[in-house]
């Protein structure tokens, strides 16, 4: 297995190879062949765990002799910065990216990122209102999805035309001028002054200075069928495709289609200073996910489920070398506060909800970890991440290490492990995948809990959280009773539900959804059924 370098064709429209000194016996493209490469880096595969492990691109080093100055003089006036590369072997790409780094010397240093056909470290390119000239505040134009609260940008001098987004919406729900809700409005998709198609809010009259004036609407459509895009993986695309300008298909997404088409996201990008990559973070980690731009589909839920229809490669006392098995304190968390609900007109969450794991409170003590999930908008996708996430935090995590010999086996792939030495067995994930080109190795790392998952209760306490927590249960203490408001998920009473406490007593709820029970402190199990709602159920410590 010999590689070389592929770089593509630049402005010059010269496509190099660069060969190791001994040459190759593969057929070669067209174009300019040098026997330069003298080595190559281990390529770096992780998995990023966004609020758990994140981690940068995957990426590698080509080292080239550069001591005649054939590389200075080729690339001296004309970098070949951000041009595809490719590293090949008979066989074929072992790794596709783009150079974004060059050090030159008697060696010439090559940096390679992996995955996409721009640096994920590029800011977002979003425009700003810099573009239509004359304005006193420049403000970022934003992109936004599913349902969204959002302060909009004015557009006319006279404020009443304002810019929503800059893309067409799917349409508006509410208009707020200072928190009061208003019906003079109007909404359309148009074009502004550069021919770029936006989306408008028109008031019927002007804005006054000073006063405040927040939006809800739904945002991005797909192109074809006008449908609202709101699940992880349709906002995962739009971004990196679509924004980004990535060359990704959807196809690439249909597992974690499948994984997280039960999730409901809503959100915007409005930060031309943040990263693709913090971006694509910040998506995932409110719905509890994991990706690599080099991974074959490119995202996965995290924590994983396993699949055992899935392929998984073998790991045992014959095919591992080298294993070791590492835990420590760090990383723990036995008390999680999901923060939800961003509200980007406010600046702020409008929603939070605090889960427990009291067996693990007692045997590592409260250990606190808050987890801003901004896309997320109801209570029980919010307390469903949380179950998951707490389930993976609060027991000490084992992470495995080990050699094998060379199989591009990518990050993310399964692995059936049934070594003796691992404290891990079954099936997982990898979460690095390091392949070692000089030493035709492979280095894999898993990394997950040990034991029983644990019980985990969900708090909710007016008095710690307020006034994030709203829907759900929330709990006061009036008169030595102790008072549980119901809501929905859009934080609204559920008047004349009917709730159950600890399967005995039932009482109605009034008007606000309140009712009370002169209950002790402790855990406490409440049944809510409601016209038009399905029953559930909630746990509370008071």
């Amino acid at each position: 297995m010999t590689p070389w370098l592929e770089i593509d064709a630049g402005a010059d429209g010269c496509q190099v190879n660069l060969l190791p000194p001994g040459g190759i016996s593969a057929p070669l493209p067209d174009g300019l062949s040098m026997p330069v490469l003298a080595g190559l880096s281990s390529i770096q595969r992780p998995l990023s765990i966004p609020g758990i492990a994140s981690a940068p691109i995957s990426n590698m080093d080509a080292v080239l002799d550069n001591a005649g100055g054939a590389l200075t003089v080729l690339w001296g006036q004309r970098a070949p910065m951000r041009r595809a590369v490719r590293v090949r072997t008979a066989g074929g790409v072992l790794f596709d990216g783009i150079a974004v780094g060059i050090e030159l010397g008697s060696q010439v240093r090559l940096g390679l990122e992996a995955g996409a056909d721009r640096p994920l470290s590029d800011s977002m390119p979003l425009r700003t209102s810099a573009v239509w000239g004359g304005w006193r505040e420049v403000r970022v134009l934003p992109w936004a999805w599913g349902q969204v609260t959002l302060a909009p940008i004015q557009y006319s001098d006279d404020q009443r035309v304002f810019l929503l987004a800059d893309h067409p919406i799917q349409g508006v729900d509410e208009v707020k001028r200072d928190d009061v809700s208003t019906p003079a409005w109007a909404f359309y998709n148009g074009v502004d002054s550069t021919g770029q198609a936006v989306a408008f809010l028109e008031l019927a009259m002007p804005l006054s200075e000073g006063e405040r004036l927040a939006v809800t609407l739904r945002g991005r459509m797909h192109p074809d069928t006008g449908r609202l895009l709101q699940t992880p993986a349709e906002i995962l695309f739009d971004i990196l495709a679509n924004l980004a300008g990535a060359q990704i298909t959807w196809a690439e997404l249909d597992d974690y289609r499948t994984e997280t088409a039960h999730v409901a996201l809503g959100g915007l990008l409005a930060d031309n200073e943040v990263s693709i990559r913090a971006a694509v973070d910040g998506l995932l980690q409110s719905c509890g996910g994991a990706w690599a731009a080099a991974m074959p589909g490119i995202a996965i839920a995290w924590p994983p489920q396993s699949d055992d229809a899935a392929p998984a490669k073998r790991v045992d006392a014959l095919t591992a070398e080298d294993l070791k098995a590492t835990t420590n304190a760090t990383g723990l968390c036995t008390s999680l506060r999901v923060l939800y609900d961003y509200d980007h007109a406010l600046g702020s969450y409008r929603r939070a909800i605090q889960l427990q794991a009291p067996d693990a409170v007692k045997e590592y003590g409260l250990l606190e970890k808050e987890w801003p999930a901004p896309w997320l908008r109801t209570p029980r996708q919010a307390e469903e991440l949380g179950q998951r996430v707490l389930s993976w935090l609060a027991r000490p995590r084992w992470r495995v290490t080990w050699r094998q010999s060379f199989d591009d086996v990518p990050t993310g792939a399964w692995v059936d492990v049934a070594h003796p030495l691992s404290p891990l067995a079954g099936r997982h994930r990898l979460v690095s995948a390091e392949l070692d080109l000089s030493a035709a190795s492979l280095a894999c790392t898993i990394e997950a809990p040990v034991g029983a998952p644990p019980a985990i209760e969900t708090v909710r306490l007016s008095t710690a959280f307020d006034p994030l927590i709203q829907p759900g249960i929330t709990v006061d203490v009036a008169n030595g009773e102790i008072i549980f408001t119901a809501r929905d998920e859009r934080g609204r009473p559920l008047a004349g539900a009917k709730i159950t406490l600890n399967g005995g007593a039932s009482r109605i709820a009034d008007s606000a959804g309140r009712v009370s029970f002169p209950v002790k402190r402790g855990r406490h199990v409440l049944l809510i059924e409601a016209v038009g709602y399905p029953a559930a159920e909630a746990v509370v410590v008071v």
